[in-house]
């Protein structure tokens, strides 16, 4: 079967619950799920109005789509273990001529934490250092 929807074609995917508790809760068909997290790679596809026309939760769906392992077209997919794929990139900014010391060498705080190696060099802002400590812990 196929609705129009704001004047793109969706298909609904039938036999997607296959048992209804009696306290509400359902159990939905496998193969159904997968479909529709297959409609939701298309591209322009709205997961929130998939999620509608079929009467489930837009979080449930997904969780199926990473469940499924089906990525959208303008994004990569997600990581198996649930790990970000971020990498962490070294960035330099310039550092303002009153941080140097007189000697002309540069001072620099070395932290070595969850295997990856900080340098600051100059002046430490302790609020912005503090957040990059809290990413990296998050990260480990």
């Amino acid at each position: 079967m196929v609705d129009t929807m704001s004047e793109k074609s969706v298909e609904t995917v039938a036999g997607l619950i296959t048992k209804q508790g009696v306290n509400g809760r359902r159990t939905y068909s496998v193969a159904a799920k997968r479909a529709l997290a297959e409609i939701c790679s298309g591209q322009g596809v709205s997961v929130a109005a998939i999620a509608l026309q079929h009467g489930v939760n837009a979080n449930l769906l997904r969780r199926w789509i990473t469940q499924y392992s089906v990525a959208k077209p303008s994004g990569a997919r997600a990581a198996p273990s649930g790990k970000s794929a971020a990498t962490l990139l070294p960035v330099t900014t310039p550092m303002p001529s009153a941080a140097r010391t007189s000697s002309g060498s540069e001072s620099y705080i070395e932290i070595t934490f969850a295997a990856t190696t900080i340098r600051v060099r100059g002046a430490v802002d302790a609020r912005v250092l503090g957040v990059v400590l809290d990413c990296l812990a998050q990260r480990a």
